[in-house]
C-alpha cells in the first residue's frame, strides 16, 4: 500500500515563510500537496498528481469576522485559501503567474513588524503563565517541600525560563532582523531571499546568542 500522507516539521513560518513557501512548492512538483500544518508544527501532505504552482503564507492581525472578507480579497487576486495556523498565518496557492501578494515594500515591512508584535504579546503570556506557576509553587512551599523533589524542581527551573521567553524572542528578532535586513525588498521575489535563508547557520547562532545571555542571566541570579 502506497503512503498517501506524509509530514515534514516546519522551518518557522514566523521567520523563514519564504523558504518554507519554497519547499510547498517543491513538494507539490514531487506530487505531494499541502494541507495545512498541525498544532505540533508538521507540515501536512497529501498525494496528488506532480503540479506546478507557488503557494504564499500571510500574517493575519484582523478580526475573525474579517476572515471571509479577507480570503475573498485574495482568492480575487488569483490566490486559493487552502488553510491556516491558529487563525493568524493562512496559506494559499496559486499560478505561476498569480501576482505577489504584497503591493510594494512598506506593505510587506508592516507585515513583518506586525508579526514580531505578535510574537512579543505571546511571549509575555508565557511569561505570566510562568510567574503565576512560580507564585503557586512559592506559596505551598512552607507546607510542601516541593524543592526535595526532583520532579517538582525541574518544573520549577521550567517555570523560571519561561519568565525569559520576551527576552529569546527579542534576541531571535533582532538577530533575523539583522541577518536579513533587506528582507521586505523581496516582496516580488521571495524565492531570492530564500535561497539566502541559512537554517542550520541561523540556529547556531541563535544557541550561542542564548548561552552567553544563560550565562549573563546565571551569573547574576
Amino acid at each position: 500500500m502506497k503512503k498517501r500522507r506524509k509530514y515534514l516539521y516546519s522551518l518557522g513560518v514566523a521567520y523563514y515563510p519564504e523558504k518554507e513557501m519554497l519547499r510547498l512548492q517543491k513538494q507539490a512538483m514531487l506530487g505531494w500537496q499541502f494541507v495545512g500544518m498541525n498544532r505540533w508544527g508538521f507540515l501536512t501532505f497529501e498525494k496528488q498528481p506532480p503540479m506546478a504552482k507557488k503557494f504564499a503564507v500571510d500574517f493575519f492581525e484582523g478580526e475573525l469576522s474579517e476572515e471571509s472578507d479577507y480570503i475573498a480579497l485574495y482568492e480575487a487576486s488569483g490566490w486559493h485559501y487552502i488553510s491556516h495556523y491558529q487563525k493568524r498565518y493562512y496559506y494559499f496557492e496559486g499560478n505561476l503567474d498569480a501576482p505577489p501578494i504584497f503591493s510594494d515594500q512598506d506593505s510587506y515591512q508592516e507585515r513583518i513588524n506586525a508579526e514580531q508584535r505578535y510574537l512579543m504579546k505571546r511571549a509575555f503570556l508565557v511569561t505570566a503563565i510562568g510567574a503565576l506557576l512560580l507564585a503557586v509553587l512559592y506559596s505551598i512551599k512552607t507546607i510542601w517541600a516541593w524543592q526535595d523533589n526532583a520532579v517538582w524542581s525541574f518544573v520549577f527551573g521550567i517555570c523560571t525560563g519561561l519568565l525569559f521567553v520576551p527576552a529569546v524572542v527579542a534576541i531571535m528578532s533582532y538577530l533575523m532582523g539583522k541577518l536579513y535586513k533587506d528582507r521586505a525588498t523581496y516582496y516580488k521575489e521571495p524565492e531570492k531571499i530564500a535561497n539566502r535563508q541559512k537554517v542550520v547557520r541561523d540556529l547556531l547562532l541563535m544557541a550561542l546568542a542564548g548561552a552567553i545571555v544563560g550565562g549573563i542571566i546565571g551569573y547574576i541570579f
